[in-house]
């Protein structure tokens, strides 16, 4: 059960418009997600998070309704909230009413600020994305590398040490493109045609890559999903995968991301929340063949078995 949390009276931060210091990723049909700040530190690291994500310097969208995700400062937390996550950097609490989440942080020692900085980008976007999700946005994070093509993105999901790292770093290596190998946002508000727009990539903001940057702002037609997995036949191949192998993959690297920030949810949220990765893992499911690209840790064949694969489709 979440923990409820008492000390003196204290009000939960005004609502705020947005403002140019806001994340909003936009989706393709009129939808947002809205992550905002208050207090100068929390608002520069939002620049720093719009500066990584390309987001643009625009006027803000009409909103209305309250900001998916708010990143404050530790003695803003409202008094009595929910607390979902702590740890020696960060606290993540909903309001008493489940209505606004917080994402608070603190610098223990200035030697952690690159890495502090980093981390909590990465956590206030996921927890902006879970709450979207539970609001009725039409996106998901996935937990995923994303090939890029001419003719739009490509998939691969599967288990933590799988090699999707491994797999981008192959992809790159002969020449093609794959900004994202770790973490992408599925736009489902277009109707049929499924979108990607890169996400920043846990890995390379820990190992301090600066010159890396994920254009948010564009939009990636999603063209084909495959489960990865370990070659056993000494070489790269695609192969068929069963109908319930498939979505079970599918359904686990979507699920992924709103694992440690979820689990002390209220049962109704918790159902919500399982029932919309459902009903977009069946989307996914519905449309792409059960196929898995099984790699080996090195080879000249990788893009080649991938494009001469999508020659097919």
């Amino acid at each position: 059960m979440p923990v409820m949390e008492q000390e003196t009276a204290k009000q939960c931060p005004p609502e705020q418009q947005p403002s140019c210091h806001d994340v909003i990723i936009r989706l393709h049909h009129g939808e947002a997600i809205r992550l905002c700040s208050s207090g100068q530190e929390t608002k520069t690291n939002i620049s720093g998070m719009r500066e990584l994500m390309c987001l643009k310097e625009e006027p803000p969208p009409q909103w209305n309704g309250l900001p998916d995700a708010e990143l404050i400062g530790l003695e803003e937390m409202p008094t009595i909230r929910n607390v979902m996550h702590r740890n020696p950097m960060t606290e993540i609490a909903y309001s008493e009413d489940w209505e606004r989440l917080f994402v608070a942080g603190w610098i223990r020692s200035p030697r952690n600020v690159f890495h502090y900085r980093h981390y909590l980008w990465q956590t206030a976007l996921i927890c902006g994305a879970t709450h979207a999700l539970l609001k009725g946005r039409n996106a998901i994070l996935v937990h995923c590398s994303v090939l890029e093509t001419e003719r739009g993105a490509v998939l691969l999901f599967g288990e933590s040490g799988m090699g999707k790292s491994t797999a981008s770093a192959r992809w790159r290596a002969q020449g093609g493109k794959c900004i994202s190998d770790d973490m992408a946002l599925l736009d489902f508000s277009g109707g049929d045609e499924i979108y990607v727009r890169r996400m920043p990539t846990w890995s390379a903001c820990k190992e301090g890559k600066n010159e890396w940057n994920y254009p948010a702002g564009e939009e990636l037609p999603l063209i084909d999903v495959l489960a990865l997995g370990r070659s056993e036949s000494g070489r790269d191949e695609i192969v068929e995968l069963s109908p319930a192998q498939y979505f079970a993959q599918c359904y686990r690297s979507m699920f992924y991301w709103y694992t440690f920030n979820t689990k002390s949810l209220p049962d109704g949220m918790k159902a919500r929340l399982a029932n919309r990765i459902r009903q977009f893992t069946e989307r996914i499911t519905g449309k792409y063949p059960p196929r898995a690209l099984m790699t080996v840790l090195e080879g000249n064949d990788f893009r080649t078995v991938i494009e001469r694969h999508l020659q097919t489709q």
